[in-house]
């Protein structure tokens, strides 16, 4: 079976195709056409990329790093303040932990995307 995704994509759309259902000319043809729509995804990550993130270099991706590793800390502290309470924590107590953690959590995504686009060459980190 064939399976065919779109490539870059979080989500993955699947289609099987069983052999059967296409002769060997048909699924060469197929191959060629997914990686030529491989390489079009790559040339525009990396031409979009470049032209957003110009200044992408090594300070500024441990920079991002650090402030990660800070909000990581800030939601730990805060959870730990929760939990040094006695009783039930009230709705503001609650509320500001949840807006640490989307906090952290958000920026650990966009470290996560910032690392995958250096790892599939869509960014170079300049000395």
């Amino acid at each position: 079976m064939v399976k065919i995704t779109r490539v870059g994509m979080s989500e993955k759309v699947d289609r099987l195709l069983s052999k059967d259902m296409l002769d060997r000319e048909s699924r060469k043809s197929l191959a060629h056409f997914l990686e030529r729509i491989e390489m079009a995804v790559f040339t525009a990550n990396r031409e979009v990329i470049h032209q957003r993130i110009p200044q992408l270099n090594q300070e500024s991706f441990l920079k991002l790093a650090t402030r990660v590793a800070e909000l990581r800390a800030d939601y730990l502290a805060q959870a730990l303040a929760v939990a040094n309470n006695t009783g039930r924590p009230n709705a503001n107590a609650i509320a500001e932990l949840r807006s640490v953690r989307e906090a952290y959590e958000e920026l650990l995504k966009a470290f996560e995307a910032m690392e995958r686009a250096i790892e599939r060459g869509y960014a170079d980190i300049a000395n």
